[in-house]
């Protein structure tokens, strides 16, 4: 039976993209093992194997090329997480040239080595087109040592051996087994070069086939030795995108260059996975290529790079990723196999922005946007702590890409250091409802928790919180989290991309600017960030450095080149290259550093089928140009926009049609569609009782239909517009080239949804719905939205409408999907939902309206007892609600299962229009809510101030509280300020609110919740309105200062400071002052305002451990704070604390505070070599037990510090270091002067 491993058991990979390619690797395997379970963004197929020891990872490609090769890498890499390098091993076109292995010839191999000034691989179509040369640029990285050294001794075993071991390796294909014939060697007499001048007469036909001249062959006499000995030939490989199959353009660009070989994949793995390039010859890059020698060329390709794990002893490999990964092992891409903690996450926010930038980088035209990283701005930004970058740029300039390529570069400048934090979010106007200010935000947690190799208590603390009552953290609750995670990292690097995507209504995009900067500010973050040219965003950033970022010409170059093979097949024939580097010239001085419209332009001439036909488009591009002039490519984009409609609109009125409806849909969707749910979609005809998979379009057609304006993202399967302005185009010309669309959209939807199938029963469980979402693919989608696109659509849907909504058993299913069961552990059961409710919830009047008037009941409640007029409040449906309190008897305080009564869920909601109808009409402000909870309570917990004035001028209580540890005995002033809203703070206040609340059980007030909070002004409010509140303590004992210099809050700490009476030294309950904790901290600024009062004990030790603010701040390494302590004159430099009788010294030298240590040393009183109580642990012991060379260096200096102290099991300091690993602290403790046991 075969092994089955882990997937961080493997250490190497292999990869191979051609068929023939993969059954040679195959071949070279000692034993197979059983293939693991893969993430479902991971679309790979991989081969598991062991050869001599070593686990190997065989991955195919679908399709040759850079592009693709650079995908499979990535989801390769993320699958497995331990490969740190690989081999890349086929089949290539070879120079023929000589080394000194003697002429490359067919069925040699050729393996990449740093020569020349060169890696070992360069990309030989990166460049600038100019005319009449092409100007390479660029490099690739090098292979790794460890196989460097294992190809060098190689060489050698080969050449001092009688016995070739890559014989024996191609024997391990039985070439009697009729599908591996191909493998068998032709043979030199099949082995032909021709003169580079002379052209193969018949394309795609053999040699012998199509007549070549005899005469034209080169002649190349061959020794008997030679005949069968396997060359082996080391210099730089070329990689491209095209394939060459022109003797003169491979001669010119070897000669220019040294090449031995030339091939199609490893640019795109070099990018950031360091290769060995291993390739037998098949050909030699001429017009007479053919596929005799590719079955034998893949052969010793193959055979070759088996014999290299021979050379690369396991123990070795093991040590490489070791030093790679030795520090982040148990912080990077940690394995989800926790089952709790990946609940907890997904739980923050479903959002994988890991999926968007795996999928920018597999788009990333190999080798263009490096001059971003390589910016005085960018470095400057780098190395500066709290940088701000902001990089503004044009529509289309490549904005996301070099944010994805920044991304990349940050995580591999600091994939060694667990300790610096990266978080990235991509902005999408596809998905603004799934990215207002705490979505972001909780995007930001997930990603800076997940990097933990534990979950942050914090994060624990706030899901247990909100979990057990099916409740959602609020925005401060979030940052709050948030600012406590970032903490644990010495940095953090916030990533921003395409701001302005970001939803502006209701002040969204302002806030979360705001809680950005404030996140900066208090958390030393370093923040970057794109966006077009907007002013309010522009004016946000204004003062911190910019960077324009407009497309290149030279990347431009490098995109047009890498795709021409999207143009007619005439285009890239040889005697067309100077029509080829004309379009890339034209292209790309026309589109104005805008990469998007370069890739339309290219579009547009993908139909063109004569160099005149292109000519003449090229001559039109540059009209634009002159037309619209620099700075004004927007309108060239829009006018591009149009001649693309025009082309589509020219098609057949199949495929006319068939990109109609795919562009409307994409358009008109309410949240992004994958691939398999729109094909569902465009297969449905109005009325059908089930689906036709018959009438499913193929992806590959509803892309090329729609005329490059539609792509697919391949790591989520989302198919959408090329880009955001691409979407704004047709938002605002959809009326002309979609009329209709969200009527055609609705009847599918409700099409969909009517099918007989889901008449047939209830889904009773989370299971059965699961398994109709399966088997459904556009169920989902059709039940959460078919009503948006209702209130948008034309009368004409709306009998098919009132048809689903009588279906009790098919209504029933689309709530059990709207209402997210994804989230609980248990479903909820929607039964006794009636039409009305859905109509109520969607706001759709006319619907509502025929319902009501055909019978249904306007109090009508469901399994949890929401009534239409509850569903439509929840909404904000403002003539829904109007509709239902104009009946006779409706109810306005039915409560559902939680007590929520309507006017309690509007508030909550922030649906003011609302809140004034259901007030008009008699609601009650002071009726409970959930928990009992009041309608203000919500008003001042969410920072509605409109809607809290509203309910204060009908009435509504502003003392009322809960008599309920559970809830603190918190009323609306204790929830405003928790929430910091100012604003409602001061109308509560003027409404008669007591200020001096218990905010919890803990019997705190709500002065020390706005000082913890950092609310200044909310603190002088309440300083204001309750003179005797300065020295209330809470059940801790902590008072209102304690709490201010607890969190740095340095204008608080000097408001209190002024107020009289106050009590600068108080104790809590253990021991400990204002100054402890501001020491502790880190906060300098306090620690100075505190020791300027002659009331402040700078060497109060506390009563739990006995430990001073000296020790405090010398534990957390603040030594800075440490030397203000003993500037005063007043601690003890060399104090005990506690049971253990630790010192201020120990502590430091335990964590590694190499500055703190030194402060400290220089203090005449500090003993370097006291024991604690245990007469065991010295400073020196501490330091060594955890590898902290600089620290031990500072102790062995004193020469006051002795070696030999032992443990109670008898280990010495030496002993100790060596079993933990330090080789450093060892080497200083062998050659330190001291005598030692």
């Amino acid at each position: 039976m075969s092994k089955k491993l882990n997937h961080e058991n493997y250490a190497v990979g292999w990869i191979c993209p051609l068929e023939v390619e993969q059954i040679a690797a195959l071949s070279m395997l000692d034993e197979k093992h059983e293939r693991l379970k893969q993430p479902p963004s991971d679309h790979n197929v991989y081969n598991l194997g062991e050869i001599a020891g070593h686990n190997v990872v065989i991955a195919g490609l679908p399709i040759t090329g850079n592009t693709s090769t650079a995908a499979v890498v990535t989801q390769m890499r993320n699958t497995f997480p331990n490969l740190k390098f690989g081999l890349l091993v086929g089949i290539g076109g070879g120079v023929p040239v000589k080394t000194d292995e003697g002429m490359i010839r067919l069925g040699h191999v050729v393996v990449s080595k740093p020569t020349d000034g060169h890696s070992g691989a360069i990309q030989y179509d990166h460049g600038k087109a100019k005319v009449g040369e092409f100007e390479r640029t660029g490099a690739l990285a090098p292979p790794p040592a460890i196989l460097l050294n294992a190809a060098q001794d190689l060489a050698v075993d080969r050449a001092m051996s009688r016995k070739d071991p890559l014989d024996e390796n191609i024997k391990r294909i039985d070439t009697s087994i009729r599908g591996l014939r191909k493998f068998k060697c032709p043979g030199t007499a099949h082995d032909h070069l021709y003169k580079p001048s002379y052209i193969h007469p018949k394309p795609g036909v053999p040699y012998h086939e199509a007549g070549c001249d005899h005469s034209q062959r080169v002649e190349r006499p061959i020794d008997e030795d030679e005949e069968s000995y396997i060359a082996v030939h080391r210099g730089t490989i070329a990689s491209g995108e095209m394939v060459i199959k022109d003797a003169t353009v491979r001669d010119l660009q070897a000669t220019q260059y040294n090449l031995l070989c030339f091939e199609t994949e490893a640019a795109g793995a070099l990018v950031d996975f360091p290769c060995l390039v291993v390739r037998g010859i098949s050909d030699y890059c001429d017009s007479h290529k053919n596929d005799k020698w590719h079955g034998y060329a893949a052969a010793v390709a193959a055979a070759y790079a088996r014999q290299l794990f021979f050379h690369m002893p396991v123990s070795e490999v093991k040590s490489y990723i070791s030093e790679i990964t030795e520090k982040n092992i148990h912080h990077v891409k940690l394995r989800q196999d926790d089952k709790d903690r990946q609940n907890i996450l997904n739980w923050l926010t479903e959002v994988d922005y890991g999926l968007q930038q795996s999928d920018c980088l597999s788009r990333r035209q190999p080798g263009t946007g490096r001059w971003l990283v390589e910016t005085t701005q960018y470095q400057t930004w780098l190395d500066t702590d709290q940088g701000v970058l902001f990089c503004p740029g044009i529509p289309g300039a490549g904005k996301t890409i070099l944010t994805s390529i920044m991304i990349e570069e940050l995580t591999r400048h600091f994939s060694d250091d667990p300790d610096i934090g990266i978080a990235y979010l991509y902005c999408d106007f596809r998905q603004q409802d799934q990215q207002q200010t705490q979505d972001l935000l909780a995007g930001l947690l997930k990603q800076l928790s997940q990097c933990r190799s534990s979950l942050p208590e914090k994060v624990n603390s706030l899901y247990n919180q909100h979990k057990q009552r099916q409740t959602r953290p609020l925005l401060h609750e979030i940052s709050e989290a948030l600012r406590s995670v970032i903490a644990i990292y010495s940095r953090v690097f916030i990533i921003i991309d395409a701001i302005d995507e970001c939803q502006e209504a209701r002040g969204n995009r302002a806030r979360f600017l705001k809680e950005i900067f404030n996140l900066r500010a208090s958390c030393k973050a370093n923040v970057f960030a794109t966006s077009r040219f907007v002013p309010d965003i522009r004016d946000k950033f204004d003062g911190h450095p910019s960077l324009e970022i407009r497309a290149s010409e030279e990347d431009i170059q490098r995109y047009l080149e890498g795709h021409m093979a999207e143009l007619r097949p005439f285009v890239t024939r040889a005697e067309n290259r100077k029509l080829l580097e004309e379009i890339v010239h034209v292209i790309s001085h026309t589109v104005d550093g805008m990469f998007l419209l370069a890739q339309i332009y290219l579009g547009l001439l993908s139909d063109k089928t004569t160099t005149t036909k292109i000519r003449n488009a090229l001559k039109q591009f540059q009209n634009q140009k002159l037309k619209f002039g620099d700075g004004q490519m927007l309108e060239a984009l829009t006018d591009a926009y149009k001649q693309t409609m025009d082309r589509i609109n020219s098609q057949k009125p199949d495929l006319r049609q068939l990109a109609i409806q795919v562009l409307s849909w994409i358009t008109c969707a309410k949240r992004p569609l994958t691939k398999w749910e729109l094909q569902h979609a465009l297969a449905i005809e109005a009325g059908d009782p089930a689906l036709d998979s018959d009438n499913m379009p193929q992806v590959e057609d509803i892309l090329s239909v729609c005329a490059g304006l539609v792509t697919t993202d391949e790591e989520s399967g989302i198919i959408r517009l090329v880009h955001y302005t691409t979407q704004e185009y047709f938002e605002e010309t959809k009326s002309h080239w979609f009329p209709g669309a969200e009527t055609n959209i609705t009847e599918t939807c409700v099409t969909y949804l009517s099918f007989d199938n889901f008449g047939a029963s209830f889904c009773s469980t989370k299971e059965h719905l699961w398994a109709r979402l399966q088997s459904n693919i556009l169920y989902d989608y059709a039940a959460r939205n078919w009503g948006y696109h209702a209130r948008e659509a034309s009368t004409q849907a709306v009998q098919r409408i009132i048809s689903l909504l009588n279906d009790e058993v098919k209504i029933s299913g689309c709530s059990h999907v709207m209402e997210d069961t994804n989230r609980g552990p248990k479903p909820r059961l929607f039964k006794n939902v009636v039409g009305l409710h859905l109509a109520a919830y969607f706001g759709l009047v006319q619907v509502s309206m025929i319902l009501l008037e055909t019978g249904h009941d306007a109090n009508a409640k469901d399994i949890y007892g929401w009534t239409p007029l509850s569903r439509a409040a929840e909404r904000g449906n403002e003539e829904v609600v109007k509709l239902l309190l104009a009946k006779d008897k409706v109810d306005m305080e039915s409560e559902n299962t939680w007590l929520a009564k309507p006017l309690s869920i509007s508030v909550d909601r922030g649906h003011e229009e609302v809140v004034k109808l259901l007030l008009e009409h008699g609601a009650d402000p002071n009726s409970g809510g959930w928990g009992l909870w009041r309608p203000l309570w919500y008003a001042a917990w969410r920072g509605h101030i409109a809607i809290t004035k509203l309910l204060l001028d009908k009435g509504a209580n502003p003392n009322f509280q809960i008599p309920s540890r559970s809830y603190g005995q918190r009323n609306p002033l204790s929830l405003a300020i928790e929430g910091g809203h100012e604003d409602i703070v001061k109308l509560l206040l003027e409404a008669g609110a007591d200020p001096n609340p218990k905010m919890n059980y803990y019997d705190r007030t709500s002065l020390p919740s706005a000082l913890v909070k950092g609310y200044e002004p909310t603190v002088k409010l309440l300083l204001y309105r309750g003179p005797h509140i300065d020295n209330r303590h809470d059940y801790h004992k902590r008072t209102p200062l304690s709490y201010a210099a607890a969190n740095g809050r340095k204008t608080m700490v000097k408001l209190l400071l002024e107020t009289d009476g106050i009590d600068l030294d108080s104790e809590d309950s253990n021991g400990r002052t204002p100054l402890s904790y501001a020491a502790e901290n880190g906060h300098e600024s306090v620690v100075r305002l505190l020791l300027t009062k002659k009331e402040v004990s700078p060497d109060k030790a506390d009563t739990l451990n006995g430990r001073t603010p000296l020790h405090y701040a010398a534990e957390n390494g603040r030594d800075r704070i440490n030397k203000l302590l003993l500037a005063t004159g007043k601690p003890n430099p060399d104090p005990t604390a506690g049971y253990q009788k630790r010192t201020p010294l120990s502590f430091p030298a335990e964590k590694g505070h190499g500055r703190v240590v030194k402060l400290l040393l220089a203090q005449e009183k500090v003993d370097p070599d006291f024991k604690d109580r245990y007469n065991v642990y010295t400073p020196l012991y501490y330091a060594a037990e955890n590898g902290h060379d600089m620290v031990v260096r500072l102790l062995l200096a004193t020469g006051r510090v002795n070696l030999d102290v032992k443990r109670s099991r008898g280990k010495i300091i030496l002993e100790c270091a060596e079993i933990m690993g330090h080789k450093v602290v060892v080497k200083l403790l062998l050659t330190a002067d001291r005598p030692r046991s």
